[in-house]
């Protein structure tokens, strides 16, 4: 079943403006459609959510991508994406809560562990994050604290969180890159 981009929108909007807890006969009246365009549409109510969410991913993929752009180092990649995903919790609370409370976040196919997972393979090879750091397992140690633990307002008790967090996966160059970095 393609979707188009539209109707991927609707459906990602109705779950941001509202959340992931209404009834089928909510959804659509919001969306002012049918309950059979709504199952033709999405198929069910838990495959229209996964729609959604997928979408948002995609959505965090443009934009972080065109972020990473203008980056120096595998590190501050990895401080940007910690940043960002720490500022979902603000900007999309749904999909936020969502991602922490299902774990989807852990699943290898989530664009979250995949662009972690990616960033610190590129810190293996330029000698920033530690050669025998087991990625896979580090990426799930990582996340869990992102989504878990909530994240500090203070930019210094901040800085102290992602130190902490990190301080198991980077060599000595890498916590130099670190302490650099000054929008932490």
């Amino acid at each position: 079943m393609s979707l188009s981009i539209k109707k991927k929108q609707e459906i990602y909007d109705y779950y941001s403006e509202n959340g992931f807890q209404h009834s089928t006969e909510q959804i659509v009246k919001k969306l002012n459609i049918c309950h059979k365009t709504f199952f033709n549409r999405y198929g069910s109510k838990s495959n229209s959510i996964e729609i959604a969410w997928n979408y948002w991913q995609d959505l965090c993929r443009e934009k972080w991508t065109r972020i990473l752009e203008n980056c120096n180092h595998c590190i501050e990649e990895l401080l940007i994406i910690i940043y960002n995903i720490y500022k979902t919790k603000e900007q999309n609370v749904h999909y936020y809560e969502f991602t922490r409370d299902s774990r989807k976040y852990r699943e290898i196919n989530s664009y979250f562990f995949s662009i972690i997972y990616s960033i610190l393979e590129k810190g293996k090879k330029c000698f920033h994050v530690q050669e025998n750091l087991n990625t896979t397992a580090y990426t799930s140690f990582l996340l869990n604290n992102l989504f878990l633990i909530e994240a500090e307002t203070d930019s210094d008790k901040r800085r102290d969180v992602f130190k902490f967090v990190l301080n198991p996966a980077l060599t000595e160059r890498g916590f130099e890159l670190f302490m650099e970095t000054p929008f932490v």
